[in-house]
């Protein structure tokens, strides 16, 4: 599948285009009329290309040049964020971005048509913070796909966000998925059904049945291959689409919270503020600031 310039700009050619996907099955191959960063979200995927391979999990960021045919092959379910940039709006806007910024230096690879791709691994901290923001810039560029001021606004928030986080040098005790590969087949399976389904009332017994193991045998193997219980895997994904929803909609604290699955909105809100460090209903409110001044911004 070849995606050209139009199909992917537009007749009115906005220079940036930003598409969240969740991958099931295989896909491809494609080649974009585009320079392409892929955000990593959640999931695994071994991405093939005419040189070679790439592997994505959570926090991985890939830069793909122009022109390049790649053909995806999820684990379970794939999570992305991709933004796809026209190459000559790329030249003409890197002259003002600092040059010591990673992302900077592999767009720059990425203009030159250099393979391999080039790629960064953001530690799990980083991705809990930028995933918000991935959404909100992929959600409102549907909503508002000509606002050029808020995308960009909030294209340069991530760049910043991307460039503090880079170069952690320890990988954090919330997930220990093996790097280079997704954990065991079924344990894979079971964290896409904790990801399709979060308001279900799950329980151990439940889960393992789905993946054709016993209780006792999928909280061993989720602690050898994921680091934490599936109990406390499902607590972070609820807080993580809460995360979502609050910076992404008008949604109030308890709605956010009841679409999220959590059936009591005190305890979703303690639970968000020992994840994120900040209540509910002050999370929200900062997000939206950035929204509202955008706005504001796009009318003078």
């Amino acid at each position: 599948m070849l995606m050209s310039e139009e199909h992917l700009f537009g007749s009115q050619g906005i220079p940036l285009r930003v598409r969240e996907q969740i991958a099931w099955r295989p896909s491809g191959p494609v080649t974009a009329f585009a320079i392409k960063i892929i955000f990593t979200i959640s999931g695994w995927a071994r991405v093939y290309l005419p040189a070679g391979e790439v592997f994505l999990d959570s926090g991985s960021v890939v830069t793909f040049p122009a022109g390049v045919e790649a053909r995806g092959v999820p684990t379970a379910h794939l999570r992305t964020v991709t933004l796809y940039i026209h190459p000559q709006y790329l030249s003409d806007q890197l002259r003002w971005l600092p040059a010591a910024h990673p992302l900077v230096h592999h767009l720059h690879r990425a203009l030159e048509g250099d393979l391999p791709l080039q790629s960064l691994q953001l530690q799990p901290p980083a991705m809990r913070d930028l995933t918000p923001i991935l959404v909100r810039l992929a959600r409102s560029h549907v909503t508002s796909p000509f606002n050029d001021f808020a995308l960009v606004t909030t294209t340069s928030e991530l760049f910043d966000v991307v460039g503090r986080f880079t170069g952690a040098s320890s990988r954090s005790s919330e997930l220990a998925y093996p790097t280079g590969a997704p954990p065991r087949q079924e344990i894979a399976a079971a964290i896409a059904l904790l990801h399709s389904d979060l308001a279900r009332p799950w329980r151990i017994e439940d889960l393992a049945r789905e993946v054709s193991l016993s209780a006792s045998q999928l909280t061993r193997l989720f602690r050898k291959h994921v680091g934490i219980s599936p109990a406390a895997l499902l607590r972070q994904l609820r807080t993580d689409l809460m995360a979502e929803l609050l910076a992404t909609a008008r949604s109030g604290v308890g709605e956010a919270a009841a679409a999220s699955g959590w059936t009591d909105p005190a305890v979703a809100s303690r639970a968000f503020k020992q994840r994120y460090g900040v209540t509910p209903r002050a999370f929200a409110g900062f997000h939206r600031s950035k929204d509202h001044l955008a706005h504001i911004s796009t009318t003078w």
